[in-house]
């Protein structure tokens, strides 16, 4: 009995049971971690104390353990792709040359809210020796398929004509684009004034830090990266920005009529000293002469030659004298000048031993403006007339100025049909055509007329053949075909593409080379027939001159021009010629008449102003640009 109440009374009172004392500190620590996270916790979580509920839920991490993504200041507000009217720009240049010259390898446009507009690897025209990858990015693969750069650039100048230009250090960018844009139209990063520090310009890199807490070019530049922060940079001062635009503007403007007026009576007795030797009665007998020169004198800017080497010689000087004219000469106010390659060629040193003794010179041979005052013996012009002409190889002053300076039988009337670009692309081109045609070969009505190349010499030639009754065939190379068969020429052979000895058929009366290479010159030769003449732009005077100096290279020149004629008059009993261009009063004036009549023109691809000359000559140098070039002042 005794036992069987013991037995009782230890099931009513069991022994506790003895816990592992890991589960234990392991409970205490979900009790803890629960009471504190309450404030996390549904409503219906009655059974907080059962470990068993605990455990299965998800442990929460700390606020700060959450992965939340970092959006870029640099990220474009909307996915809005459109073209807007302020456009960020952002180039990666490579090295071409010895490594030392800059060329476009990839562009890239950004609109306002920094969507891309355009982003695209560029091959450059020479070839690449250093692709600066560390910095550029650009690798060889890169540039395999990659755009032209003739696309390229008529795409970019597509896309930022008429707009507000953004981006940072741009000139360097328009540089390697050969682009020009309007200076009222950029705004620039490194230029703007609140940006310096102590007058000096910051990096792109160092102002996105600063002002936008953006990190970017660190390694390989990104494009689309530089060009968002600089549109950033833009669009957070805008408003200020524009303010201090009109400012600058209106006081630049003011200045300049400042300046004009100090500049007008300067320029009136500069012109008034050209009359010296007169007496006051001739002064006064002519006083038309001078008044009109109040409106339309402004100084005088001018493009000079300090030494001779690549386009970058070329500096745009202000306030270079005008000279006192002389009795027969005509002061004009040009208004476009072309680029010729003899331009090219003395910036380069062809004709060293004329110019070097006086360096600097001003080059450039066209010209087309206005007449700003003449010479006293001068009858055929007046002041205000609109002219057009061109100066002879070898002037020492040429006519990338305001103001050019030619004698009276250089111009003629500009006929009004054509405007003065179309106009200062014609005259020196036609004028070496029209010697070479009337002057060399006497060419007549009925005669067979080839010339080699479709430049602007050449196309000037087979314009003057089709007009004086010629048999025109002409070489050229791939889209100036159809242009030359336009022109009136019988046929167009592109002799990159077909053999001009098997296409061409019969003998001619003469031909002209323009490109002046021994191959050339041989099938030249041999198309004629005898008695015919073969003119090259090709002559060695000014090359061998240049070389053994006015005593030897003169007589070699001529020795040697004198050994190809007998040469040439034995074996195929034709005429031989260095042509060059000279004035001929006759000869421009059957010029200005076939350029009023539509039967003359020199097609004008591009033009550039006066102070984009440096772009202009590489353009034209590179062959760029494969017509005319022709520069606006």
């Amino acid at each position: 009995m005794s036992s069987d109440l013991k037995r009782k009374q230890k099931k009513k009172n069991p022994k506790p049971v003895q816990i592992n004392p890991n589960w234990s500190l392991l409970q205490q620590k979900l009790k803890s971690d629960s009471n504190n996270s309450g404030n996390r916790k549904s409503s219906n979580n009655d059974d907080s104390d059962d470990p068993r509920s605990i455990l299965g839920k998800r442990k929460e991490r700390p606020d700060s353990e959450v992965d939340v993504p970092k959006i870029s200041p640099l990220a474009p507000v909307n996915d809005d792709t459109s073209l807007t009217d302020e456009v960020a720009m952002d180039c990666e240049m490579v090295g071409v040359s010895q490594g030392t010259k800059s060329a476009l390898g990839r562009v890239t446009l950004v609109n306002k809210w920094g969507n891309v507009l355009y982003d695209e690897f560029v091959r450059p025209v020479e070839r690449v020796v250093d692709f600066r990858t560390h910095i550029s990015g650009i690798r060889p693969r890169d540039l395999r398929k990659a755009k032209d750069f003739r696309v390229a650039q008529t795409k970019v100048a597509e896309l930022i004509k008429g707009k507000i230009l953004v981006g940072h250090a741009l000139h360097n960018d328009l540089k390697v684009l050969l682009l020009t844009h309007p200076k009222k139209d950029i705004r620039d990063t490194a230029e703007y004034q609140p940006f310096l520090k102590d007058k000096t310009r910051k990096s792109l890199k160092h102002l996105a830090s600063e002002f936008l807490g953006a990190d970017i070019q660190n390694g390989e530049h990104c494009p689309i990266d530089d060009a968002r922060a600089a549109m950033l940079l833009y669009q957070k001062n805008r408003r200020e920005w524009e303010r201090n635009v009109k400012d600058q503007t209106r006081m630049r403007l003011k200045q300049k009529k400042q300046e004009a007026d100090l500049r007008i009576d300067e320029g009136e007795m500069r012109v008034m000293r050209s009359y010296r030797g007169n007496s006051i009665a001739g002064l006064v007998s002519h006083p038309a002469r001078l008044s009109p020169l109040r409106s339309i004198f402004t100084g005088c800017r001018a493009v000079m030659l300090p030494r001779f080497g690549g386009p970058e010689v070329l500096e745009l000087r202000e306030n270079v004298p005008v000279p006192n004219l002389n009795p027969n000469e005509v002061l004009v106010r040009a208004k476009a000048v072309s680029i010729n390659p003899l331009d090219c060629r003395i910036r380069a040193g062809y004709g060293r031993s004329v110019l070097q003794p006086h360096l600097p010179v001003v080059i450039g041979r066209d010209i087309s403006g206005e007449v700003a005052a003449v010479g006293n013996s001068v009858k055929a012009f007046k002041v205000g007339q609109e002219v057009f002409g061109a100066l002879h190889p070898t002037a020492l002053r040429g006519t990338y100025t305001d103001y050019g300076i030619l004698s009276e039988e250089e111009l003629i009337e500009k006929p009004s049909s054509v405007s003065h670009v179309e106009a200062s692309a014609i005259p020196f081109a036609a004028l070496t055509a029209w010697r070479a045609l009337k002057s060399n070969a006497r060419i007549l009505e009925g005669q067979r007329l080839l010339v080699f190349g479709g430049g602007a010499v050449g196309f000037a030639a087979i314009q003057l053949g089709v007009a004086f009754g010629c048999h025109v065939t002409a070489s050229c190379v791939g889209q100036t075909k159809e242009r030359i068969l336009a022109a009136g020429a019988e046929q167009a052979v592109d002799y990159l593409t077909e053999d001009i000895e098997v296409a061409v058929k019969g003998k001619f009366d003469a031909v002209l080379d323009t490109i002046g290479r021994p191959e050339t010159e041989r099938i030249g030769i041999n198309f004629l027939r005898k008695g015919g003449n073969y003119m090259t732009l090709q002559g060695e005077a000014a090359s061998l001159t240049d070389k053994y100096g006015f005593v030897i290279g003169l007589p070699l020149a001529t020795s040697l021009l004198a050994k190809k004629k007998i040469q040439y008059q034995y074996s195929h009993g034709i005429d031989y010629w260095w042509t060059y261009m000279r004035a001929d009063p006759e000869g421009l004036a059957e010029i200005q008449r076939l350029v009023g009549a539509g039967k003359l023109k020199i097609p004008v691809e591009k033009t550039f102003p006066i102070t984009e000359v440096v772009a202009a000559h590489e353009a034209k140098e590179k062959k760029l640009v494969p017509g005319k070039v022709v520069l606006e002042l």
